[in-house]
């Protein structure tokens, strides 16, 4: 599939995207990509399950605009699977994720892979991007190296790493894949397993643009969220195996907790919310976190009657 271009950089690059009815979509994120071709060896589109036109209009735009792409069909409804499926497909020396509601900045992925070919060869290169909630300008993010590890990732002290803004050696994705049937985090997981073992590298350029909907992140840690968050935490627990101290990840424990909580509370749900404060009570955290607790917990005391408080 690879052939020769005229650019001083060879194809290299695997951009792996998992979509899910994304017919309105994929065809601007594909197109994003247009000005990148020359270090794009492959763009695996995983349409999983979806019931629209996801794969036949990735068919059409890469033809286009000449990208190679490869379409797999998978039945996983879940990105984190479906990446994991390109991965085992993908071939690559660097793999670029990107969503497929996502648009890639032209010029990006060409300077995450002139990072990459640096003499101290980094396993992790990291570009800035921009963050779009509805309703609101984008928000620019940059990352930064200072300070960075999977423990500080996990505490959130560090700039989130989104997909769409990172680059990755495929040697260093060996025996590391993400975790399947997570409603949420799984991302977060997957960076703090990098980060506890890649050489990292940052560039300057903003690389992508993130679209996020709150509501459905919201969604995502309200609906079943007892069953739901025992199944983040079996995942994480994971992690130290990879070297990170069990203090580290029940501080996450403690992070995901409290955020958790404060969906609950702002959708009436006290006694879930009251839940949930308590599985972070019972947690080490930090300072932040502390203060995040007291705060959620106060609110929840001014909300909740003396009855409900009995019920729970």
């Amino acid at each position: 599939m690879s052939r020769s271009t005229q650019g001083s950089q060879p194809e290299t690059v695997s951009v792996v995207i998992p979509a899910r009815n994304a017919a309105k979509t994929i065809g601007l994120t594909l197109r994003s990509l247009a000005g990148e071709r020359a270090v794009i060896h492959e763009v695996i589109v995983v349409d999983d399950d979806s019931d629209d036109d996801t794969a036949t209009i990735a068919g059409n735009c890469a033809a286009d605009i000449d990208l190679p792409l490869v379409v797999l069909s998978s039945n996983c409804r879940d990105a984190g699977e479906a990446r994991n499926r390109a991965l085992a497909r993908a071939s690559g020396r660097w793999i670029y994720f990107l969503d497929a509601d996502d648009v890639h900045h032209e010029g990006g992925l060409r300077a995450l892979v002139a990072a990459g070919q640096a003499a101290d060869a980094p396993d992790l290169i990291l570009g800035g991007y921009h963050c779009r909630r509805a309703g609101r300008e984008p928000e620019p993010f940059a990352p930064l190296l200072q300070g960075l590890s999977a423990e500080s990732y996990l505490a959130g002290r560090a700039v989130v790493i989104v997909v769409g803004s990172a680059l990755i050696a495929r040697a260093a994705l060996q025996g590391l894949r993400f975790h399947g049937n997570l409603a949420y985090d799984e991302d977060t997981l997957f960076w703090a397993a990098l980060l506890a073992k890649c050489r990292i590298a940052a560039v300057d350029a903003v690389v992508m643009t993130y679209n996020v909907s709150l509501t459905r992140a919201d969604d995502r840690l309200a609906v079943d969220s007892r069953e739901r968050f025992q199944a983040w935490r079996r995942c994480l627990s994971s992690l130290e195996a990879r070297g990170i101290r069990r203090r580290a990840l029940r501080r996450r424990e403690a992070f995901m907790a409290i955020k958790v909580a404060r969906v609950h509370l702002a959708r009436g749900e006290t006694a879930l919310a009251h839940h949930f404060l308590g599985v972070a009570w019972r947690t080490p955290k930090t300072a932040a976190d502390t203060y995040r607790w007291l705060r959620i917990r106060l609110k929840l005391a001014l909300r909740t009657r003396p009855r409900d408080r009995a019920a729970q």
